[in-house]
């Protein structure tokens, strides 16, 4: 069985080499896995930290362990990257976060886009951030992937303001004149830079406006290539890209 567990913060413990499971992950090692006193398990607790744990006792809604040590965390990319998107609709929003999160992307910001065929509101965010941590669970990563709330294309550039050093891609599938426009090929042929934003838009594809609004933003067009990606398709290629390369 798979012996990775959230330590969340709102719900859950850890002090002087203690620590208590409660909420779902309480409920699932004792309920779901039938886990017992001794088994070894390893928490994280999403900000980076990891922890070989020993199970010391198990009640109904809560797990005490007894933390062993302290584990290193080299799974995470050293480029930091974020992906905003339109999402889309139903059963593919889980598809993306699950995905994105697995690749090690840093950062998800849902747009809100003129011609986007969903929105995102607390319920929405909620129910990616537990999609999220069954990826980071799942995978292998002790950092949860970032799920900022939904803005505009015109709230963006403030957003990015505040980042540092941000480099900006638009992907687009067409030519845009004396704009130009990079690939991944030219992209990978140099070294990558350490926090990269790339701009996806709905199925529907971005309006001129929002087009001009980006170039006008700094954003370089980005093309990966003649067919047509869904949108989820899109932003998981382009985390391919960039992170399974670093």
């Amino acid at each position: 069985m798979s012996n990775r567990f959230f330590l969340d913060p709102a719900i859950s413990t850890i002090d002087d080499n203690r620590a208590v499971l409660g909420g779902d992950e309480a409920h699932h090692f004792s309920r779901v896995m039938r886990g017992e006193v001794g088994d070894e398990i390893i928490l994280f607790d999403g900000s980076g930290f990891s922890y070989r744990s020993c199970v010391e006792s198990v009640s109904k809604t809560t797990v005490a362990v007894r933390v062993i040590e302290t584990l290193p965390d080299n799974i995470e990319s050293p480029i930091r990257l974020t992906v905003a998107t339109a999402l889309p609709k139903g059963d593919r929003q889980r598809f993306l976060a699950e995905k994105l999160a697995e690749l090690g992307v840093a950062r998800l910001i849902p747009l809100r886009l003129e011609r986007s065929v969903a929105r995102s509101d607390a319920a929405v965010a909620l129910r990616l951030r537990r999609y999220v941590i069954e990826a980071a669970k799942q995978c292998g990563r002790n950092v949860l992937m970032e799920i900022t709330n939904e803005m505009p294309l015109t709230e963006l550039n403030d957003f990015l303001t505040n980042q540092g050093d941000v480099t900006k891609f638009l992907l687009h599938p067409l030519a845009l004149g004396t704009v130009g426009q990079t690939t991944p090929q030219i992209i990978l042929a140099n070294e990558l830079p350490k926090q990269i934003i790339v701009l996806i838009g709905p199925e529907g594809s971005f309006t001129d406006q929002e087009i001009e609004t980006a170039l006008n933003f700094g954003f370089q067009p980005l093309d990966l290539g003649a067919r047509i990606l869904r949108t989820e398709t899109a932003c998981i290629a382009v985390a391919a890209v960039f992170l399974t390369c670093s």
